[in-house]
């Protein structure tokens, strides 16, 4: 007698080509996270052979880390948090919040900056 009847369904009752599915979305979710990151470390090393001084290209450099970043981000919530499997209003209400928080730290910088030069100008502090 089958005593899990009751069970509601889900991940407790996969069938063998669901979780075959999931895994073959978890491994290439990995060797995506896996290739950015090592294209991200391969530009970094070569930005730093080439510029050992930094250059004017470093923000063009800092860009780049921080789109691949975000890139990494939107995989790792979309397969490991399940949302790529989710209703748009929900992700939305997930992804938004995200990218608010992404647009803060890009205004923060940008007016640190500001009023550091601000600051050097003035020669007060």
């Amino acid at each position: 007698m089958d005593h899990n009847h009751n069970l509601p369904e889900g991940h407790l009752r996969w069938s063998p080509e669901e979780y075959a599915d999931s895994r073959k979305d978890v491994l290439k979710t990995i060797i995506i996270l896996s290739v950015v990151t090592v294209v991200e470390v391969g530009v970094a090393i070569a930005y730093d052979h080439f510029n050992p001084t930094g250059g004017s290209f470093k923000w063009l450099i800092n860009l780049f880390m921080a789109v691949m970043s975000v890139v990494k981000v939107v995989y790792i919530m979309g397969t490991f948090m399940h949302l790529k499997h989710e209703t748009k209003g929900f992700f939305l209400t997930v992804v938004l919040p995200f990218m608010f928080l992404i647009w803060a730290i890009i205004a923060f910088s940008y007016e640190g900056g500001s009023w550091q030069h601000m600051r050097s100008l003035l020669n007060v502090f």
